[in-house]
């Protein structure tokens, strides 16, 4: 009975890497139902992302855009349409863990989404901190497609004093035509 007990840590880690497993599985084989709106993200997935980016993005914060009001929604359900399908079951399991990860560990056993708050964000703050690895990585990965999709959007740009450039790569000519950037010389006479 104690070497059960003394083993009970791994074994409740490889009883839940297998039920992401089969999670990530069921996710890669579902199948959308025909005339269904061509979404990539399923409705509970949209109320995921919808709640990290109010969460990250708060109404009122320094930027008094929040997070859905900035559009991160169709964002991440654009950015996961356009993702090769073999990738978009590992960004659906990403959504996922971060739905479970308050039941598992804290601050209250309940699905992310039906915290408050200031709940949420106790959530992503320890995941951020947490010394787990995957829930750091989980966080990173969470927090850089929000905020990308955050400073895409033209009046957060705005509002932090940058200017929308779609063609960042190519010089200005005076008269606002855009001039093609020749391509560095590696040697005399050769381009790269």
């Amino acid at each position: 009975m104690s070497d059960l007990v003394a083993h009970l840590p791994l074994i409740c880690l490889v009883v839940a890497l297998a039920a992401l497993a089969f999670a990530a599985l069921g996710l890669a084989r579902r199948v959308p139902a025909s005339g269904a709106p061509s979404r990539a993200l399923s409705v509970r997935e949209r109320a995921i992302v919808a709640a990290c980016a109010d969460a990250l993005f708060p109404a009122g914060g320094p930027i008094p855009l929040s997070g859905t009001e900035a559009g991160l929604v169709e964002y991440m359900d654009h950015h996961v349409a356009r993702t090769p399908r073999p990738l978009r079951p590992y960004m659906r399991l990403l959504l996922h863990f971060v739905e479970l990860s308050p039941w598992v560990f804290g601050p209250r056993r309940a699905r992310f989404t039906r915290l408050p708050e200031a709940d949420r964000v106790a959530v992503l703050a320890s995941m951020a901190q947490s010394c787990i690895y995957f829930r750091r990585v989980t966080f990173l990965s969470l927090r850089t497609l929000l905020s990308m999709g955050y400073l895409a959007n033209e009046k957060v740009a705005g509002a932090i004093g940058v200017a929308c450039c779609a063609t960042p790569f190519e010089r200005r000519a005076t008269a606002g035509a855009a001039v093609p950037v020749k391509p560095p010389s590696l040697a005399p006479g050769v381009t790269a």
